[in-house]
C-alpha cells in the first residue's frame, strides 16, 4: 500500500495520522513514512521517538516526489506519504504516486465546504493515477451529531468515508514524539484500511 494523506486545508490531524497509522504498519511489516510537509513535523516526531521508532522516515517535501517514488521505497511492504496543507504540487505529486488516498476532515460543515479543492486536484489527476480515495472523520466530539450529519453530507457529495473515526483526544494533543500505542482508533483506521485494499 502507498497512502497518501491530504487535505489542502491545514489543522485536521494529517501528521497525527500519518504517524499513528506509520506505526501501525511498522509493526506488521518494513515500512516507509515521507514527510513531504516542508514543516517536517513527522520527521521532528520520528526523531523523538528515537530507536522506538516503528519505522523509517525520510523528508522529501519536493514537487515531483512521484517521479522517484521507486527508487525511495525499495524494499519496504508500506509506504505512507505526509503532506502540507496548500501546497498544490507537493499534494498533487503525492497523489500521482499513491495507489490510496486518506483525507483526514473534522466535521464540520465549514470543513466540508473546504474539501472540495483536495477533491478536485484528485479528480485533475485521475487520468494519470486514479487511487483510491477515502475520507477519514477526525476530532469527533462524543455525544454529538456532527459526526452523523458529516457521513450525510459526504455521502450525498459520493465521497466514501471510512466507518471507524478518530475522536477529539487529549491523547492526539500531547502524543507528539510518543510512540503511538497498538491498536485503539487508528489501529480500527488501518484494520479496514488494509481489509478494503486486499477485497479491492
Amino acid at each position: 500500500m502507498r497512502l497518501a494523506i491530504t487535505n489542502l486545508k491545514g489543522g485536521t490531524g494529517k501528521t497525527t495520522t500519518a504517524v499513528h497509522l506509520a506505526a501501525g504498519l511498522g509493526r506488521q511489516g518494513r515500512t516507509l513514512l515521507i514527510d513531504a510537509d516542508p514543516q517536517g513535523s513527522a520527521t521532528e516526531w520520528a526523531v523523538l521517538m528515537g530507536d522506538e521508532c516503528p519505522f523509517t522516515c525520510v523528508t522529501d517535501a519536493g514537487d515531483d516526489l512521484h517521479r522517484r517514488l521507486g527508487q525511495q521505497t525499495r524494499g519496504y511492504d508500506h509506504v505512507i506519504i505526509d503532506t502540507p496543507p496548500g501546497h498544490d504540487a507537493i499534494v498533487r505529486s503525492a497523489i500521482l504516486a499513491a495507489t490510496d488516498v486518506l483525507v483526514p476532515l473534522a466535521p464540520s460543515l465549514m470543513d466540508i465546504n473546504r474539501l472540495r479543492p483536495t477533491i478536485e486536484l484528485i479528480a485533475a489527476v485521475e487520468r494519470l493515477n486514479a487511487p483510491t480515495i477515502r475520507v477519514l472523520l477526525t476530532r469527533v466530539r462524543s455525544n454529538t451529531r456532527k459526526s452523523r450529519l458529516a457521513r450525510g453530507t459526504l455521502a450525498e457529495l459520493g465521497v466514501p468515508v471510512v466507518e471507524a473515526e478518530i475522536p477529539l483526544l487529549e491523547a492526539y494533543v500531547t502524543g507528539f514524539g510518543l510512540v503511538p500505542p497498538e491498536g485503539h482508533r487508528y489501529g480500527a483506521v488501518l484494520d479496514e484500511l488494509l481489509r478494503q485494499a486486499v477485497a479491492a
